[in-house]
């Protein structure tokens, strides 16, 4: 089923953007993405706070060269933009200059999305998606510095599964296994260090919660294992290929 395309600022390609996504063969723009700006109250109040500290010159040059990160202060960062291809991306790094490239069938995806609860109150979602390049060149970060995360970061999830999950189901059930963090999946269950191999017909379902990957076995109330999330590269695709083999419940080599 083909992934919808998901809500963004339309934005036409640059020359050195079309050329680039031409030569990596991304295939069709999904979506492009701006910085997101400051809110309206939250603009207001860092430009009082400038205004007020202008008497006093250090503090609101300071004040000033960090606010030069928001596209509200700066038409370099207004411009930067996040596209989202069939085959991959192209984004401007927050904090530098340049482009950087990533093809979804190659790329290792890490995401740390997280909220503090504050005396019961939820506080702001941070989201932080890293993704690394097979071999040499440049990672990317993704962060909510790009509008709309809670619409990139679960298409950007579901293109790498897209894009991986059909050749490493191929590859587990060839009989080899595929690392994912602490976690390694084979044809016959999943093997967690220190805590050994469950095979699938012991495999209950695996939980995502509070930053946690909790590996369930059947009958007990408590984690056969557990991770970070932060800390499993590729995480849709181990939940893809577990409900795959489960559903097989494989017990043989």
């Amino acid at each position: 089923m083909a992934t919808q395309r998901p809500a963004s600022t339309s934005s036409p390609l640059s020359p050195e953007v079309a050329e680039l996504a031409a030569r990596h063969e991304l295939g069709e723009l999904r979506a492009a993405f701006a910085p997101q700006r400051l809110g309206i109250m939250m603009f207001a109040l860092y430009l009082f706070t400038l205004t007020y500290l202008l008497i006093l010159v250090i503090p609101a040059l300071l004040l000033f060269l960090w606010l030069r990160r928001y596209p509200n202060f700066s038409r370099k960062q207004a411009s930067k933009r996040l596209y989202l291809f069939d085959n991959g991306m192209i984004m401007n790094p927050q904090s530098a200059d340049g482009l950087i490239v990533l093809r979804w069938d190659s790329v290792q995806l890490y995401t740390n999305v997280s909220q503090k609860i504050i005396n019961g109150i939820p506080g702001p979602i941070t989201y932080v998606y890293t993704l690394l390049p097979p071999t040499g060149g440049a990672s990317a970060t993704l962060t909510e510095f790009y509008e709309r995360p809670g619409a990139w970061g679960p298409w950007i999830q579901e293109a790498v599964v897209r894009a991986q999950g059909p050749t490493a189901l191929g590859t587990v059930l060839e009989g080899r296994t595929i690392r994912f963090g602490n976690f390694e999946v084979s044809r016959t269950g999943i093997t967690a260090g220190g805590r050994g191999h469950l095979l699938w017909a012991d495999f209950q379902r695996i939980d995502v919660e509070n930053g946690r990957v909790h590996i369930m076995k059947t009958g007990d109330a408590i984690p056969w294992s557990r991770s970070d999330v932060k800390s499993i590269a590729n995480l849709a695709v181990l939940l893809t290929l577990a409900k795959n083999l489960d559903g097989r419940r494989t017990t043989g080599p």
